[in-house]
């Protein structure tokens, strides 16, 4: 998913949105205008320097793919491993002296991927 993420950012996605734009093409689920027209509201932290859009986003795709109570566990495990690889939750923190954020949101796509591989989703879901 790191590549899908990256490519979206680079075609002009806000974070959020390019993260449900890679998790779509990678587990097959698909996006309402609703939920496309959502991401607009959750862009650049908020817009008031809050939490980071694209965790925001991958929260929401386990909450897509996995039933509330595995959803809510697998969001623990990638809170802390989030918390953990990038030491901060915020927009500002973690794009602070980037020119862009594509680098970084190819990471949390790859950290989101690894947190869902971690619990046989793909093979339970052929």
């Amino acid at each position: 998913m790191k590549e899908k993420t990256m490519a979206y950012c680079r075609a002009g996605e806000n974070c959020s949105l390019a993260l449900l734009r890679a998790a779509s093409d990678q587990y097959g689920f698909p996006l309402s205008k609703e939920l496309i027209d959502s991401c607009g509201a959750v862009c650049s932290g908020f817009g008031i320097g809050g939490i980071c859009s694209a965790l925001v986003a991958a929260i929401m795709i386990l909450g897509i793919l996995f039933e509330p109570e595995e959803a809510k566990k697998q969001r623990l495990f990638f809170l802390l491993a989030f918390r953990e690889k990038f030491e901060a939750m915020d927009c500002p923190t973690l794009s602070a002296g980037k020119l862009d954020c594509i680098d970084l949101m190819g990471d949390i796509g790859a950290l989101l991927e690894e947190t869902i591989a971690k619990t046989g989703f793909m093979e339970k879901n052929v």
